[in-house]
């Protein structure tokens, strides 16, 4: 049992007296304490350190300002103790801190807190640790930086960690899904910090989730809770999990090179199975047994994997397509001119106005595609009317004819809509301000005599068009009278 402390007062006047009375029990009769307390006080800190296992001569074995330098630099002085303790023989680490807590750090004033009770299988808590770890390409000897994603249990201190190159959006959420998958099953609530791969505004008393990571907590049928900006104690399960961590994994194997993430990350979880084995001293527990209460409180996984997908605005172009990476989707004509969103992934196109879901498309191999489907596109009566089409035949006829013919012939292909052609026409519109008239109408009329209607061709020749020259090579007109032959006039 431990003893209560004392006044500052009263440790004083055990001071005092004891030159004095000299006896710890006439001290303890005189001043109405317990002996007990008196001998705890009797020494100063520095003089009944020496008094406790420390008066043999291994302090001076160790160099103390390495040990306060490696210290400042992030090192604990745990594993310095460890490191030490292969070369010289060292007492218990308990005497080894405070040694170097009284002596050579001073001691620091305790931080007080407020207990808050944890409830089994109800909060995960996910953050990133900021320390990067190197990764050395054997081909090449580039140095990469793998950076630590941490998640860990609010009851039982059960954590997980992996490395990524990145701190976007893709590694994020899968992180967070191996996490789940690692643990065992969906606590109620997830406590992310402030980074915009989770949260891309905040405010003072509300926050706006990135539609992605709302995505991923509705597939899970997790409630996110983000942390306060600036507030690491919202979570401070993961923050303790980050420093265990940074003082074990990060110091004990600072100097290992791996040559790969697969490998950096097959060597952590080996770290992490053990770890999690271990006893936690408070609790006389280990975490896994801890998160053993947790897991039938816990809701399954999905049946399915989570889909990773990006978000992303763009306009609906005049032919009724959006255009997405290199290729084109279509839209019905209505929303020409307006703003849509696209939610897409490397398998699937889905297009919305005002959160309604207007097109889905499978996503187009290759480049400069079209995918269309021809209900999007506007009824055969309603191109008469169309301003789009329209314009650029009147602005085709102010070119010469040549360009209005191939604009006509674009616009009535058999088979095909009008408006799939009119992105070519809008390209061969565009060549008049960089070329001449001469040139554009050189161009088109190239195009018809060869019947290559396609735009890169009428580019072409538009580019290539030379002005011709005055002919110099034609013999002078003579009139016959003044023609002189061998032997005499005509």
């Amino acid at each position: 049992m431990t003893m209560p402390g004392i006044s500052m007062d009263l440790q004083k006047e055990i001071q005092y007296l004891k030159p004095l009375l000299k006896h710890k029990r006439k001290v303890a009769r005189q001043l109405g304490i317990d002996r007990e307390t008196v001998a705890k006080y009797w020494w100063p800190k520095n003089e009944a350190l020496a008094q406790q296992n420390l008066t043999g001569h291994w302090p001076q074995k160790i160099d103390w300002q390495y040990v306060r330098r490696e210290s400042e630099s992030g090192i604990s002085i745990k594993t310095l103790y460890k490191e030490f303790s292969v070369i010289h023989e060292l007492p218990l680490y308990e005497n080894f801190i405070r040694y170097y807590r009284l002596n050579i750090q001073g001691e620091k004033l305790p931080e007080i807190s407020l207990r808050v009770e944890r409830h089994p299988g109800k909060t995960i808590e996910v953050d990133y640790s900021g320390d990067k770890m190197e990764i050395i390409n054997p081909t090449t000897g580039e140095i990469l930086k793998a950076e630590l994603f941490v998640a860990a249990m609010s009851f039982s201190s059960f954590f997980y960690g992996e490395f990524t190159f990145t701190q976007k959006l893709g590694d994020f959420l899968n992180a967070c899904k191996n996490a789940f998958e690692f643990i065992g099953g969906v606590p109620q609530f997830i406590v992310s910090d402030n980074c915009l791969t989770a949260v891309t505004k905040a405010e003072k008393h509300d926050f706006f989730l990135n539609k992605s990571f709302s995505d991923f907590c509705r597939h899970y049928g997790i409630i996110a809770d983000p942390a306060r900006v600036m507030r690491p104690k919202d979570k401070p399960n993961v923050e303790n999990a980050i420093g265990v961590i940074q003082k074990e994994f990060f110091q004990r194997y600072r100097n290992e090179t791996f040559t790969s993430l697969v490998g950096l990350n097959q060597f952590f979880r080996g770290y992490l199975i053990q770890k999690l084995e271990e006893l936690i001293p408070m609790r006389k527990q280990s975490r896994r047994e801890l998160l053993a209460m947790e897991l039938p409180l816990l809701r399954s996984l999905p049946a399915t994997p989570f889909e990773f997908f990006n978000y992303k605005k763009c306009k609906v172009h005049p032919d009724c397509h959006i255009r997405h990476d290199t290729n084109c989707y279509s839209v019905p004509y209505v929303y020409v001119g307006k703003e849509v969103e696209l939610k897409f992934n490397s398998r699937m196109v889905y297009v919305y106005f005002e959160s309604i879901e207007i097109a889905i498309h499978q996503v187009a191999a290759g480049h400069g595609r079209y995918t269309t489907i021809d209900a999007h596109y506007p009824e055969d009566k309603l191109l008469d009317t169309n301003f789009h089409i329209q314009s650029s035949i009147f602005k085709s006829k102010q070119i010469g004819p040549f360009t209005a013919a191939l604009v006509e012939k674009l616009f009535a292909i058999p088979r095909n809509h009008p408006l799939r052609n009119l992105t070519k026409v809008y390209g061969i519109l565009g060549l008049r301000p960089a070329h001449s008239i001469e040139a554009v109408e050189y161009a088109c009329e190239a195009a018809l005599e060869s019947n290559k209607l396609n735009y890169s061709y009428v580019k072409s020749c538009a580019k290539n068009y030379r002005i011709p020259k005055n002919k110099t090579t034609l013999l002078p007109s003579r009139q016959l009278e003044f023609v002189c032959l061998q032997g005499g006039l005509l």
